[in-house]
């Protein structure tokens, strides 16, 4: 198990606050009230057993929330929230998931797993994507090769998001095993080849969307045995300093640490719970990250910073103590990612 360090904070009124992994559980525990949040709570950071009745209870308090049941209103009956990547801009109904693949991160955010039946009929109509049963119903997009970058990459896009809810699902191991193989190459001598990567991409062996540095490459990897230890710590290195941050999610390296009153705090909190899905991610925010994620959870645990990123559990988020929970929340979903085993 990883020693969760005590956070250091300066002094208020007089005193040294300190916080660790366990006081912000027992804040949860004690401030968390909507069905989303204590689910998330009870799955998550208490890691309670699925056939559990505490979790079976939380599990059934979950499917009567508003977030729920958006998601299953605006379901299709092929499994789909419509397009898979792509948004129809002229469809005639508006829906607030305007893409399969925005109503997966919402459901992923909420908890909901692949054995709920609204993941479960998404899953199967994944499967038929990436083994060719079924076609995307997305339109094309051409770029510079007339569409052929495209028609390739979607399985991939396809196998990254199926990935989040079924990492062992074997539609998604030879994509998997094709990006990994290539990386071995790409990192033999311990640097990332680009210009090895960017010929396997013109070749259209491996699709330049899941180059290391990628929001779908390190979808793709997480929580899988395809990478051993050495070739995972090259790419989480590599990741870790990458200027310019993680494409589609930040501009910012999660080397590069962010205060709460910083615009782009949000942006380096997704980076760390996109990578807290491999196993080395530990070992890469032990030295000072961690430290000064604890720091900026005690910060806003006890009223000293302020919440401004995106985070919706809550029914009324709006409520702003409900709206400070969900922060904690998010906050604490990663760091609990840091723990070799529970937190109690």
């Amino acid at each position: 198990m990883l020693d969760i360090p005590v956070a250091k904070l300066v002094e208020a009124e007089g005193e040294c606050l300190l916080i660790n992994i366990e006081q912000i559980t027992d804040y949860l525990s004690e401030n968390i009230s909507d069905s989303v949040q204590q689910f998330i709570f009870i799955k998550e950071i208490e890691k309670k057993d699925s056939a559990s009745a505490d979790y079976i209870n939380a599990y059934e308090q979950l499917k009567k929330s508003k977030w729920y049941h958006q998601l299953a209103d605006e379901q299709w009956v092929d499994g789909s929230w419509g397009r898979f990547h792509t948004q129809d801009s002229k469809a005639l109904v508006k829906q607030k998931f305007v893409t399969t693949e925005v109503a997966l991160r919402r459901a992923h955010e909420l908890g909901i797993t692949k054995d709920d039946p609204l993941i479960a009929m998404c899953i199967e109509l994944m499967e038929n994507y990436i083994q060719g049963n079924k076609t995307w119903t997305d339109n094309i997009e051409k770029h510079k090769d007339n569409g052929k970058g495209h028609m390739f990459c979607r399985r991939f896009i396809t196998a990254a998001r199926l990935n989040m809810f079924d990492s062992e699902n074997p539609a998604i191991e030879p994509l998997r095993c094709v990006v990994v193989e290539t990386l071995k190459t790409a990192f033999a001598t311990g640097c990332f080849d680009g210009s090895f990567w960017e010929k396997k991409v013109e070749e259209y062996y491996v699709p330049s969307i899941v180059a290391p540095g990628s929001f779908y490459g390190s979808m793709l990897l997480q929580n899988s045995k395809g990478m051993d230890d050495t070739l995972q710590r090259q790419w989480l290195d590599y990741i870790w300093h990458i200027k310019g941050g993680i494409c589609y999610v930040s501009s910012v390296p999660p080397a590069e640490k962010q205060f709460l009153e910083d615009r782009q705090f949000e942006q380096w909190l997704s980076t760390l719970e996109l990578l807290s899905g491999f196993s080395l991610f530990p070992n890469f925010m032990k030295d000072d990250v961690l430290q000064h994620l604890l720091n900026e959870a005690a910060r806003l645990m006890n009223g000293d910073a302020v919440c401004n990123f995106k985070c919706y559990y809550a029914d009324s988020y709006r409520d702003k103590n409900k709206y400070t929970t969900d922060c904690m929340l998010r906050i604490a979903r990663t760091l609990v990612k840091c723990c070799g085993s529970d937190v109690h």
